[in-house]
């Protein structure tokens, strides 16, 4: 039989609003800057992530982000809902991704012996039970996740699990003082002003990925990156 491209890990309510809410591993990545992780897509169980968009409903799954669409139009999220997330949702539909619980212990921890997960691929893992991300987490080598809830009560516990994502210093301060590494984008040819590295993977000429890194865990170090993608000029870290 062929393998399965991806996993049903969770489907339950949002915290935020709750709305319902499926967590879908795909098992294979072609993304350069991260490289080949097991990638966990968060979506909205009753419409597709480019109509939640459209709708203004993605805030089941994006919380407060700063970078979802806004009232005037724009939108800074460097994601394209209509490409990889579009194409996890449809896939779903089809039912081409079994239940993960429905799987035994052993195969479960074979699926994920030796990968490295990358939480949020789409959507917010601030939103996820802890104990979901705890025990994939116990059967990978490694993981990355970055959450725009650090400030909500239902998103403490992953303070040294997630990174707190920070669009200004007084975001990065306030999250340090919760007890989170943080993640920064600033804008295009913006100083640094924060006591943070810059993310391997973005400096020219790196060969590194998220794939080989572990700065991103949550308990190891405070990241920047310049703003990417086609809205980056939009974005300034005050």
């Amino acid at each position: 039989m062929t393998k399965p491209k991806g996993y049903v890990l969770w489907r339950g309510l949002s915290p935020i609003d709750r709305q319902p809410v499926v967590a879908i591993a795909t098992m294979q990545s072609s993304n350069r800057k991260t490289g080949n992780m097991v990638q966990v897509w968060i979506l909205r169980e009753d419409q597709d992530p480019v109509a939640a968009i459209a709708s203004g409903d993605d805030v089941t799954i994006c919380g407060n982000c700063p970078h979802r669409k806004q009232a005037d139009g724009t939108r800074t999220c460097y994601v394209n809902a209509g490409q990889a997330p579009l194409s996890v949702y449809r896939s779903w539909k089809r039912g081409l991704y079994p239940i993960a619980n429905d799987l035994s212990y052993e195969q479960i921890t074979a699926i994920f012996k030796g990968r490295k997960i990358r939480w949020g691929a789409y959507g917010d893992p601030g939103i996820l039970p802890s104990h979901l991300v705890h025990f994939y987490n116990s059967l990978a080598i490694g993981w990355t996740g970055y959450t725009h809830q650090w400030r909500e009560r239902f998103a403490r516990w992953s303070a040294g699990v997630l990174m707190a994502s920070c669009d200004s210093k007084a975001d990065y301060d306030q999250a340090r003082s919760l007890g989170f590494h943080t993640f920064s984008v600033l804008g295009i040819s913006q100083a640094v002003t924060i006591n943070a590295k810059l993310c391997p993977a973005t400096v020219a000429g790196s060969q590194a990925q998220c794939a080989t890194c572990s700065l991103c865990n949550g308990s190891r170090a405070d990241i920047y990156v310049a703003a990417h993608g086609p809205s980056a000029r939009r974005v300034a870290y005050v």
